[in-house]
């Protein structure tokens, strides 16, 4: 028998059928779709079993990332990642310390039985002047809102404010107990009062250059010792899926009876308001209602309204022709105006004199062009065109669901999410959704195009925990209308530049290090001479430093560098009759000495400051209590940690591990 023939037969014999039953029953318990699909754990934490999933700490990120983004500018995070390259992971980490807090005292409000029922989030929701227009809630401004601020949808918002109000309850009366003691406000008011006097010395840095020639070994020796500062950047091969709602019109398909649905719902687009047409007469200065008095006594006693306004009117284009201005509908003139104009009842009635933001108006009627509506015939075009602009966002929200969902389902490629999206339609299956692929892109590229300009789609593409676990990454969303899903295909790292080609970069920063260590050794030395009380008044003279003349400045209000003015007031006080000193960096990296000559304490009452300083303390007394519940129930949580997270590796945190 031939080992062919065995195998046959072992494939036929009891134990291979028992094993096809263990096989089959499986299947049909677990599902086929758990042998095909890898078990990744993805969730990055869990608190006493329920789980932080990635995507939720990714949406909190962004949010977070565009609040700092839009308090300190968009390149924020870049500046951020300069000083400190694990800055993103730090960041992440944090953020995630921030969601298993909130769960953790969640579960434990839950526990002492705190639930805000729906009606009353809904109500709140209503009441928040950031979603209202014209002091009316309004759902355009409200869905606006949550995508500013990075919630896709309004039932995620709604849970965060149900938990936000849960926890106000919870807490409410630990801080309603607080108060502050008018020790730690008088504190406060003196430190915020102060005012202090100082100079600053800056150093000509171009008196140190050195005129010594590099030579090739110090060239050869610097390259050596730094090739981390000389690297060709990193770069990424990726495919990707970039849509927009624009990209999806061609697959909007209508009939005229959709159309002529949609023009007889928003018929208010297709019908021009009642017009009216005045002339007017405009007086103008403090005696401007008793003249406006006097014409109108006038117009009553039949003499000539347009002759009186090109006498009178003080509005000189419209007084030429008799005070006529442009027929306007409700709402488009200055509502004092505006309302005079609608009270009047028939051509040729006058008003009374008007006080408007211009000055006092008289103002007579001179016709009334009637409400009228567009026909759907004529108004076509533009019915098409809203509809489709309308109906390509819900579309593009179904096909930007479906790649969220199969891309995470099937982690490895992007192309059966661009095929699912695009196969959504059964009817008008569409090639809108597609995969794209980048053929390396550089870390440090520039004049790149959107979406790869923005910060968010950069860090993603050169994510370690990305690219070495395989996956797809999850929707980065771009605005209300755009996003992007990536997939890292290749990666080339960093690699050190040839000596020959960066000889003449480190020969200038060889020489710049002289300069610098020259500089440095001359600040020291300055240093020195003012700690003994000795004059630089010497070194002035010679040009190799400048001493600005004495400033005085108070803690809140002064036109000083930020960074300055904290040296200048984290300076200690010096003994009466002498002065303060210390050696500091600009961003550059330069040395700069500020020298502190005299500190103030300013008595003054201020009622408003002091009760703004009590409000301070109570809410910095309110946080720390709030920090104290938050801390005791993490205290009796179980928190696990899953440490194949690129960003959580950085932690110490004793947890357990997923």
């Amino acid at each position: 028998m031939s080992c062919f023939d065995k195998l046959r037969e072992g494939s036929t014999g009891w134990p291979a059928k028992v094993l096809f039953f263990l096989i089959a029953a499986s299947f049909v318990i677990a599902g086929v779709g758990s042998y095909l699909i890898p078990d990744r754990n993805l969730d990055p934490a869990k608190v006493n079993d329920v789980k932080i999933p990635e995507h939720e700490l990714e949406n909190q990120v962004r949010r977070e990332k565009a609040m700092l983004e839009r308090q300190f500018g968009k390149q924020f995070f870049e500046k951020q990642m300069a000083v400190d390259p694990q800055f993103n992971n730090k960041f992440k980490a944090s953020i995630l310390e921030k969601l298993i807090n909130d769960e953790a005292l969640a579960q434990h409000i839950k526990k002492v039985g705190i639930d805000i029922p729906a009606s009353l989030v809904k109500a709140k929701i209503m009441s928040m002047p950031e979603f209202m227009v014209d002091g009316k809630f309004s759902q355009e401004q409200y869905e606006k809102v949550l995508s500013m601020y990075g919630y896709m949808t309004g039932e995620v918002f709604g849970e965060t404010l149900r938990n936000n109000m849960s926890r106000e309850t919870y807490l409410r009366p630990v801080i309603d107990g607080e108060f502050a003691l008018p020790g730690e406000v008088q504190y406060l008011t003196d430190v915020i009062t102060e005012k202090r006097t100082y100079s600053r010395v800056d150093v000509d840095f171009s008196k140190f250059k050195s005129n010594d020639p590099v030579s090739e070994k110090e060239i050869s020796d610097y390259y050596e010792q730094n090739k981390d500062k000389y690297l060709v950047a990193d770069k990424v091969k990726f495919s990707y899926i970039y849509l927009t709602s624009d990209d999806v019109k061609s697959d909007v398909h209508y009939t005229d009876a959709d159309l002529t649905g949609f023009f007889n719902l928003h018929s208010e687009i297709y019908t021009i308001p009642e017009k009216r047409e005045i002339s007017h007469i405009l007086l103008t200065g403090d005696d401007a209602m008793a003249k406006a008095a006097e014409i109108k006594a006038k117009i009553d006693s039949g003499e000539d309204f347009a002759a009186l306004a090109k006498q009178y009117s003080e509005d000189k284009d419209s007084a030429a022709n008799g005070g006529k201005l442009p027929a306007f509908s409700s709402g488009n003139q200055d509502s004092s105006i505006d309302k005079a104009t609608f009270a009047l009842e028939k051509v040729g009635d006058v008003s009374d004199p008007v006080e408007s933001q211009y000055g006092v108006h008289i103002i007579k009627l001179n016709a009334i062009i009637p409400q009228s509506a567009k026909t759907f015939e004529d108004s076509k075009e533009d019915v098409i065109k809203r509809y489709v602009k309308q109906q390509s966002k819900e579309v593009f929200l179904d096909k930007r669901q479906i790649v969220a969902d199969i891309s995470f389902e099937d982690p490895d490629s992007l192309d059966r999410a661009a095929k699912m999206a695009n196969e959504s339609d059964k009817e008008h299956p569409s090639d809108n959704v597609k995969v794209q692929v980048y053929d390396y892109l550089a870390s440090d590229a520039k004049d790149l195009k959107f979406p790869f300009t923005e910060n968010e789609v950069k860090t993603k593409l050169f994510d370690k925990e990305l690219r070495e676990s395989g996956v797809n990454s999850d929707v980065i969303e771009l605005g209300q209308d755009a996003f992007i899903v990536v997939h890292i295909e290749d990666y080339v790292p960093k690699t050190p530049k040839k000596l020959e080609d960066v000889k003449n970069e480190i020969t200038a920063d060889i020489a710049a290090n002289r300069a610098a260590k020259n500089a440095e050794s001359y600040v020291n030395d300055l240093l020195s001479k003012i700690s003994k009380g000795e004059s630089l008044d010497s070194e002035k003279a010679a040009g190799k430093i400048t001493i600005s003349e004495p400033k005085t400045i108070d803690r809140l209000n002064n036109d000083v560098d930020e960074t300055v003015s904290k040296n200048v007031f984290e300076m200690a006080r010096a003994p009466e009759g002498k002065v303060s000193f210390g050696k500091y960096s600009d961003a550059d990296g330069k040395s700069y000495l500020l020298i502190l000559s005299k500190v103030e304490k300013v008595d003054e009452k201020d009622a408003s400051r002091d009760e703004f300083l009590n409000k301070q303390v109570f809410e910095f007394n309110a946080k720390n209590d709030n920090e104290l519940v938050e801390r005791a129930s993490r205290g009796q949580a179980k928190v696990e940690y899953n440490r194949t997270k690129e960003y959580l590796k950085l932690s110490d945190s004793k947890s357990e591990e997923l």
